[in-house]
């Protein structure tokens, strides 16, 4: 995993399409759930909001049961901009579309797709750039893919007309399959190796004045959106400062009294926090476990005993039978 920004909460509502394809596929769409911890219940009720770590773990699923099928960008192209609620009203009542594009970078939080956005201009072209990925570091391909599909989606939707690209750019490196196939479902040349992903269109479309264009509703909007960014990115700091404390202490972990005194705060008001973002100490656990194991059998530099010693386990059978349940299949099946 790039870092451990990933303890975070977010909507079904990628999950969703992603099981979407899978039932699309007429396969059973409860494999895609397998290791997420996720309901297809909870699945369908959109009000729901999960662990990235569990979209993780049914985006993987997806691509398990659905290789090289271009889903990434299929699902990205044919998010409206609807789907980003109160973030989507804002763009939708800027003045122009630089002015859409600029307040977006504004509210990271809200966009959710693990990067951060920036706009470049040169000449006469604009570029719309998706760098400093923070999310899954196996998925970052397939991250750039729904971001760079749903901004050109999104673009098109509050330009109320198609907004053509000249090129698109990958970040690191890809096979010539994926460029073409990527470079048919975006209309224009693909590019890989790139130093930041990138959609780039004519610089004339920033200055379209958008056809739902209200100033009053917009400033008020940008107001609730950016209380909301912040919210959100209070929430994901806290968190990530209980992992940190569990990450460095795996060994030998510390109780959830020891922490809350770290946080200064009590026990009882850390366990009340946790609660409120559908979470507790042993899920924190596990997950930072889970995420360390997986990270270490991948570099198949350690006996499963000793990675059950670095993880806190008494033995190596207690480890065996905790990755079991988180992923479904043993240790040494995980390896391969």
């Amino acid at each position: 995993m790039s870092g451990w920004r990933s303890c975070s909460l977010t909507s079904v509502h990628h999950s969703s399409r992603l099981l979407a394809k899978v039932a699309g596929a007429g396969l059973d769409p409860h494999l895609a759930l397998e290791g997420s911890g996720i309901s297809l219940e909870a699945i369908h009720d959109l009000t729901t909001r999960i662990k990235i770590t569990d979209e993780y773990a049914i985006y993987r699923n997806v691509l398990a049961l659905l290789p090289d099928s271009g889903i990434s960008v299929d699902i990205g192209l044919n998010a409206r901009v609807s789907v980003y609620g109160m973030l989507g009203y804002l763009l939708l009542t800027a003045a122009t579309l630089s002015d859409a594009l600029k307040a977006a970078a504004d509210v990271p939080a809200l966009i959710a797709n693990g990067f951060s956005m920036s706009l470049e201009t040169s000449n006469d072209l604009a570029r719309l750039c998706f760098s400093d990925y923070s999310g899954a570091a196996d998925l970052r391909f397939e991250y750039a893919e729904v971001a760079l599909g749903s901004f050109k989606r999104t673009c098109s939707d509050i330009l109320g007309q198609d907004l053509p690209l000249t090129r698109v750019g990958f970040e690191g490196a890809c096979t010539q399959t994926c460029i073409e196939r990527c470079a048919g479902q975006f209309g224009c040349p693909v590019v890989s190796g790139q130093t930041q992903s990138f959609l780039e269109f004519p610089a004339s479309f920033l200055d379209v004045v958008l056809p739902l264009a209200d100033p009053i509703s917009h400033l008020e909007v940008l107001e609730l959106c950016r209380r909301q960014n912040s919210e959100f990115a209070a929430e994901r700091e806290w968190l990530q400062q209980v992992r940190d404390i569990i990450s460095k202490t795996l060994a030998e972990p510390v109780p959830l009294e020891d922490i809350a005194d770290r946080l200064h705060c009590s026990s009882r008001t850390l366990r009340r926090r946790l609660g409120e973002l559908k979470t507790n100490y042993r899920q924190l656990l596990d997950d930072v476990r889970f995420e360390k194991a997986k990270l270490m059998l991948k570099e198949g530099r350690l006996q499963t005993d000793e990675i059950a010693e670095k993880l806190g386990f008494c033995d190596g059978a207690g480890f065996r039978r905790a990755f079991q349940r988180w992923s479904g299949q043993p240790p040494g099946a995980y390896k391969t």
